[in-house]
């Protein structure tokens, strides 16, 4: 499946290709490096020094690594990780791949958009939000109750959609947020529940206006991560909450509005 130019376009500014100089560990034909991202070595508040290394550097280098064994020698050799995933997402024998190239994307998506202190929100990323969640307050609850509720490994993302409004939901494990993969994994598997909308009253009256309206793409603009080994080594196994309200203060929000693309693009119909 090819990646529809217009979502192409924004989602290489939000997630640069990967470096092409390898570390010397790497064989010769490794073409995915570790991304280089703004933070060194710990986001205080948030992520200590062993903390950002098991979920930053250890574990983006595991999935690098992996993508790297499972790709040599075949199509998806040299293509991106986004790419990747979008590709592999329909074809259930590249399981091994769509896994590591997908959570390669979202961790890196998710710490591109940190920052070391409280940064404040933009004016017109407030706006936005002012327009589908009636204020930043509403925003941040829902996005903290879907979160919370959340039992298992994932992420919980705040998308543009193709009407050009703001919603949140849920992925799974290793699962997209490009609905038209058809890999989204966005509903858990004990509840049945799709949380993203089940729990937000507001991305629920949006999912059921736009029915069959648009399709399936979406414009990730930020993402947090709930898996466990992100929280449980500084917050402790009762400390998500307090790992979601020390996340909150180091969001990147102009990181978060460089993702936007202009109103128009957003409202354009894309290819499924």
């Amino acid at each position: 499946m090819s990646v529809p130019l217009i979502l192409r376009r924004q989602i290489l500014r939000a997630f640069s290709p990967l470096p092409r100089k390898l570390p010397t560990f790497y064989k010769p034909r490794s073409v995915h490096s570790m991304p280089v991202i703004s933070l060194n070595e710990d986001v205080p508040g948030l992520f200590s020094k062993q903390a950002f290394k098991t979920a930053w550097t250890d574990y983006q280098n595991h999935l690098v690594n992996g993508l790297n064994h499972f790709t040599a020698g075949t199509e998806f050799d040299g293509m991106d990780a986004m790419d990747i995933a979008v590709s592999t997402a329909r074809q259930p024998d590249q399981a091994s791949i769509f896994n590591y190239a997908s959570q390669a994307y979202n961790n890196h998506f998710f710490f591109q958009g940190l920052c070391k202190g409280p940064e404040k929100m933009t004016d017109q990323f407030k706006a936005y939000v002012n327009s589908t969640f009636v204020d930043v307050a509403a925003l941040k609850a829902e996005l903290f109750a879907t979160a919370n509720a959340m039992f298992g490994n994932g992420y919980v993302w705040l998308v543009l959609d193709q009407a050009g409004n703001l919603r949140i939901l849920c992925t799974y494990n290793a699962g997209t947020p490009y609905g038209a993969s058809h890999r989204r994994q966005d509903i858990d598997m004990n509840t049945g529940l799709r949380l993203g909308s089940e729990l937000s009253p507001y991305t629920s009256a949006i999912r059921h206006a736009t029915k069959g309206k648009t399709g399936g793409w979406v414009f990730p603009v930020l993402n947090v991560n709930v898996w466990e080994h992100a929280w449980l080594e500084d917050f402790g196994i009762l400390g998500k909450k307090d790992y979601l309200m020390a996340w909150w203060e180091h969001i990147d929000w102009l990181v978060v509005q460089n993702r936007f693309p202009n109103k128009g693009a957003a409202r354009m119909p894309m290819d499924s």
